[in-house]
């Protein structure tokens, strides 16, 4: 097989292969950095880094490296923007999120929504005598310009929609469909709220938990892809030496075939006379074949023997014709 192996159409695949192979570990190499790199920040906790809009654009995702760091936006609150996210568990009570829109002014002059999560406070504060959740019961938020500090955030999964200004989760697809767009795709978590709202301790979505894991995946997965090129090569040529094993053999067997019909073929045995049969060719001598038969008509043998031994009759001299 290294004979197949050396051949040159062979060695230019193994090169593309070992190029892609050295992509693949580069790539690898790429994640776990992002991997190790956004754990290391997350040990040292949170970090200061600076104003949203220069910390991410509006609408690109908030990756592990800065989730749960410490951002600045400078704005004002919606209107009439704002949604109850229940179903928490936060200190032992039944918790209800209040989330409001927050306006931030960009470069361009436009103003893009930033989903602000003011704070919690328990179901029953905000429950009506009906006892569904009420949105009209939970306190407003401030008036005029206002500048927040705290926590960015990744959006949560969206699994519902937002009915009568209650929403099943934080999520911006959903509330980009309530309020407008644009709109950040992360949401802010102040580090102080205002009464009755308490501040939200620290997110722990599926997301900001699993990003590290799944950096760690994607390069073991870069890693999978380079074995499977040298994989892929090896199984080209060991298919191309077993093809060719195979044509051999059944060239040989195909020889030793041809080789054992081609003997001589037996005749007709030393010393054979000619069939006896009423085939046999007739003689070349007419004139023999006709005296032949006179002799049998005669009674005479074919062969010759001499006719009957029996005296001819004598005739007298004396006697007078």
């Amino acid at each position: 097989m290294l004979r197949v192996a050396l051949r040159p159409r062979f060695l230019g695949l193994l090169a593309l292969m070992i190029v892609a192979t050295i992509v693949c570990g580069l790539l690898a190499g790429w994640q776990w950095d992002r991997a190790h790199r956004a754990l290391t920040d997350k040990a040292d906790g949170p970090q200061q880094i600076g104003d949203i809009r220069e910390v991410v654009g509006v609408g690109d995702a908030v990756t592990n490296e800065i989730v749960g760091d410490i951002v600045t936006a400078d704005g004002r609150f919606a209107a009439g923007e704002q949604v109850l996210v229940p179903g928490r568990r936060i200190e032992g009570q039944d918790a209800v999120i209040v989330v409001t829109a927050f306006l931030v002014e960009l470069e361009d002059g436009t103003e893009a929504r930033l989903p602000v999560a003011r704070g919690w406070l328990p179901a029953e504060d905000v429950t009506g005598e009906d006892g569904a959740l009420d949105p009209s019961l939970a306190p407003a938020a401030p008036e005029g310009e206002v500048r927040l500090s705290g926590r960015l955030e990744a959006s949560e999964s969206a699994s519902g929609g937002v009915v009568d200004g209650v929403a099943r989760e934080i999520a911006t697809p959903l509330l980009v469909n309530e309020w407008g767009s644009p709109m950040y795709a992360g949401y802010l978590a102040p580090d102080e709220a205002e009464a009755p709202l308490s501040a939200l301790p620290a997110a722990e979505s599926q997301f900001s938990r699993g990003l590290d894991w799944q950096n760690i995946g994607y390069s073991f997965q870069w890693v999978a892809f380079g074995v499977f090129f040298l994989y892929l090569w090896w199984r080209s040529v060991r298919t191309a030496y077993r093809d060719e094993l195979d044509d051999r053999r059944e060239e040989v067997e195909r020889l030793l075939a041809e080789a054992s019909g081609d003997g001589p073929r037996p005749g007709p045995s030393a010393g054979a006379g000619p069939s006896d049969g009423a085939d046999s060719a007739p003689s070349a001598d007419p004139a023999a074949d006709r005296s032949a038969g006179a002799d049998h008509a005669a009674g005479l043998a074919p062969s010759g023997v001499a006719p009957s031994s029996r005296p001819a009759p004598q005739q007298n001299p004396d006697k007078d014709v």
